[in-house]
């Protein structure tokens, strides 16, 4: 699958959780352990699909996502961010960062892999 994907989390173990769940179905993404690495990889691969932690150390990936919606060099990707945080103010630091979809910790893998699937075109 041609489909480019960054994933950014500063938790070794859920950044392997992730990438291996998406492997399972072809893709090779480019991964990071902080907001900082995240955005100069966006910018290196112009992925579609960037699924970022909302707070890691440095810049979080509610900054992550307001550098890549201030870019306009840069093709807007579609912004995941995933985070334990599930309170209304969550939610709307979210939206006011332009992010596209919140996902809440702990998650399926199995349903991740089925909506990249599904952002991505893919059966």
């Amino acid at each position: 699958m041609s489909a480019r994907l960054v994933i950014a989390d500063d938790s070794e173990t859920i950044l392997g959780l992730v990438t291996l769940a998406v492997k399972r179905d072809g893709y090779e993404p480019a991964t990071a352990t902080n907001g900082d690495e995240a955005l100069r990889l966006v910018r290196e691969h112009r992925p579609e699909l960037v699924i970022v932690d909302a707070l890691m150390p440095g810049m979080s990936g509610y900054d992550v996502c307001r550098a890549l919606r201030e870019d306009v060099e840069a093709p807007r990707p579609y912004v995941i961010i995933l985070t334990a945080g599930a309170a209304a103010a969550d939610r709307a630091l979210a939206a006011e960062a332009g992010v596209d979809e919140f996902i809440t910790k702990p998650f399926s893998p199995s349903a991740l892999r089925a909506r990249v699937r599904e952002i991505l075109g893919e059966p």
